[in-house]
């Protein structure tokens, strides 16, 4: 498989958790300790409570304790008083023997448990302390960016005029394919495409409270303007229409009613009926399979009903155009980890499906922007473990190569892309 050049990426500040050289990865810092903990630091470190992370005083989680669920930039009456931690939260942690995140630091995961520092290797940072940041990625608790590290692949425009079935994905009207994120702590960014002449992505926040929406969707322009949209359903059942402003932003929302806690998945498909409006796809909990049919208007008409028997399949993605027929098609992944395409008719169906190749894990999503390749044909995209991204391409004739691009990402069981 190819790779970007160096330059594809952020540069990044080296991860030093001053754990020696022979410690070459990521995991827990607890597991460095080598002394069992006693009975009675057992009962210590269980004062910390579930889902928080906790400081103390004293060793072996002995003394006053104090919880921290966000950055510190300064510890105040804390400063060079920390002598145990644990870490009983999802979040990501790096503690710091400066204040205002500077000098060397010690990283720690979520879920990482009880970690004393009164030892050799940790020692330095015992009663050392003087800043803290926590976040839902490994990346901005290290490297203070409150976003995940996204370097496309490649980064130039798709060629032009590109068919509608493949022009999707683009929230800032640049003709290259954007990504948002949807972070645990609800947090939504715009990730562009494009980098800049420093190679990085800036991202763009989009606003908080993101983590009330069971599904987030968007394919292309449904209101007729141009420019991408984004539907969005909440826990309530109520299914929202965010209009896209063109510049990867998001207009005044529009509600299309309650009721949609029925469906079990839905998905922004393109237009399928032929008509040259975005329809919408919708599976029941039964494993019905509904076609909502847009007005252009950024709601729908009457639906139809494509049949039964898709609760066999635990994903569904609108990747575009795969078949190279010019009509929106669907890609369904089954329980044995195969990937099948359906080929849309242009009327608003779907013809004899098609296994493409290459098993796709259950735990891996499938992430569909379009065309992520420049070529004007539509891709699969597929999160893999920590800061990696591969693409498969298109082949345009209903198949797929790859794995051939590897991009930056972040963990992806912290963040949600679409």
């Amino acid at each position: 498989m190819t790779r970007p050049g160096s330059g594809s990426r952020p540069p990044r500040r080296p991860l030093r958790r001053i754990l020696g050289a022979a410690i070459a990865t990521a995991a827990s810092v607890a597991a460095l300790v080598t002394a069992a903990p006693t009975a009675a630091a057992a009962e210590n470190y269980e004062r910390c409570p579930a889902g928080k992370f906790c400081v103390f005083a004293g060793d072996y989680y002995t003394g006053e304790m104090k919880t921290f669920s966000s950055p510190q930039a300064s510890l105040g009456t804390w400063n060079n008083k920390i002598s145990s931690l644990v870490n009983n939260s999802g979040l990501y942690a790096a503690v710091y023997p400066d204040a205002n995140f500077a000098g060397d630091y010690l990283y720690v995961t979520p879920y990482n448990g009880p970690n004393d520092l009164n030892g050799s290797i940790m020692g330095r940072f015992d009663n050392a302390i003087s800043s803290i940041r926590i976040a839902t990625t490994a990346y901005e608790a290290t490297q203070g960016v409150p976003y995940m590290d996204w370097a496309p692949w490649p980064d130039q425009p798709r060629p032009a005029p590109v068919p509608a079935v493949a022009n999707f994905a683009d929230l800032n009207n640049d003709r290259i394919a954007d990504l948002l994120e949807r972070a645990d702590d609800g947090r939504l960014w715009f990730l562009p495409g494009k980098r800049d002449a420093q190679g990085r992505t800036q991202g763009k926040f989009l606003g908080g409270g993101w983590n009330a929406m069971t599904q987030l969707v968007r394919h292309g322009d449904y209101n007729s303007d141009g420019k991408e949209d984004v539907y969005a359903r909440d826990t309530a059942g109520a299914l929202w229409f965010y209009p896209g402003l063109g510049t990867g932003a998001l207009g005044t929302r529009l509600g299309l009613g309650a009721g949609w806690n029925a469906m079990r998945e839905i998905s922004a498909a393109g237009d399928l009926t032929g008509d040259g409006r975005g329809d919408l796809l919708a599976r029941d909990k039964a494993g019905v399979l509904w076609m909502y049919p847009g007005n252009g208007k950024g709601s729908f008409a009457a639906r139809k009903n494509l049949g039964a028997g898709w609760g066999v399949m635990n994903q569904l993605v609108s990747p575009g155009d795969l078949s190279g027929d010019g009509r929106a098609d669907l890609v369904a992944r089954d329980g044995s980890r195969r990937l099948w395409l359906y080929p849309g008719n242009g009327a608003g169906g779907f013809g004899a499906r098609k296994q493409l190749p290459y098993a796709w894990p259950l735990d891996a999503p499938i992430v569909a922007t379009g065309d992520s390749t420049a070529d004007g044909i539509s891709d699969l995209m597929r999160p893999i473990d920590w800061h990696q991204a591969f693409v498969y391409p298109g082949t345009g004739t209903g198949s797929l190569r790859g794995p051939e691009g590897n991009m930056g990402w972040d963990t992806a069981d912290r963040v949600r892309v679409f």
